[in-house]
């Protein structure tokens, strides 16, 4: 593999004259990295869409980026159409979280295996889509979409749950607990007295005693995806 660098100061700097538009491309995309509080191609083509020597490649000016790269990269960081084409034009995006890494969004059946299917730093290629994430992710850190809707309101289907299981579970905790059969579910963690149960937030479902059921991670982060 070759050596990527990690610095978004490696783009060329016109000598003198009006900055052509591919530059102005570059210079943007770094004002994004810095927006968004995120260092090295690596976090940033998480953001962008892009792998970490196509994200290398654009800072340094190597690779096109044409209007088809551009629009794609604002359309995967939630950036107005042409946010990269000009420089003086109104800012209007804040500050996000900073991206640290991407955890791999399993199936059921993967995350009650997860100390067996994961090594978030050694990741296999496995089939598993990579999720980017703001929370600071360990070994074994992994995201689940949340299906049905027995905790509706707060959490409905389609939103993707970033999970840590090296969290110790308190009272009130939403968790995934993990059944014998290796099946899991997301519900809220409560106690009454030293009894433990798993609570829906949708009313329409009873609660249920946590009983044999192992809790295998707790909710660090949501995240909601259209498409």
């Amino acid at each position: 593999m070759n050596d990527v660098s990690t610095s978004f100061d490696d783009a060329p700097v016109p000598i003198s004259g009006r900055m052509s538009l591919k530059l102005i491309r570059i210079t943007r995309l770094k004002q994004l990295a810095a927006l968004r509080q995120i260092e090295g191609p690596t976090a940033l083509g998480l953001l962008i869409g892009k792998k970490t020597n196509q994200t290398a490649d654009l800072l340094s000016g190597k690779a096109s980026f044409g209007e088809k790269v551009a629009r794609s990269i604002e359309e995967c960081a939630g950036l107005p159409i042409n946010w990269l084409d000009t420089l003086d034009m109104e800012q209007n995006t804040s500050a996000g979280p900073a991206v640290h890494g991407a955890v791999p969004l399993l199936s059921d059946v993967q995350a009650g295996m997860y100390k067996e299917f994961i090594d978030n730093f050694h990741p296999g290629d496995g089939g598993a889509e990579w999720i980017p994430t703001s929370v600071p992710i360990k070994a074994h850190t992994f995201a689940l979409r949340v299906a049905g809707d027995s905790m509706e309101p707060e959490f409905l289907a389609g939103m993707i749950l970033i999970i840590e299981p090296e969290l110790d579970p308190q009272p009130g905790d939403y968790v995934v607990a993990k059944n014998g059969g290796d099946e899991t579910t997301f519900k809220q963690l409560v106690k009454d007295g030293s009894d433990w149960y798993l609570k829906p937030l949708n009313p329409r479902y009873p609660i249920k005693p946590l009983g044999d059921s192992r809790i295998i991670g707790v909710l660090r982060a949501v995240e909601r995806r259209y498409r």
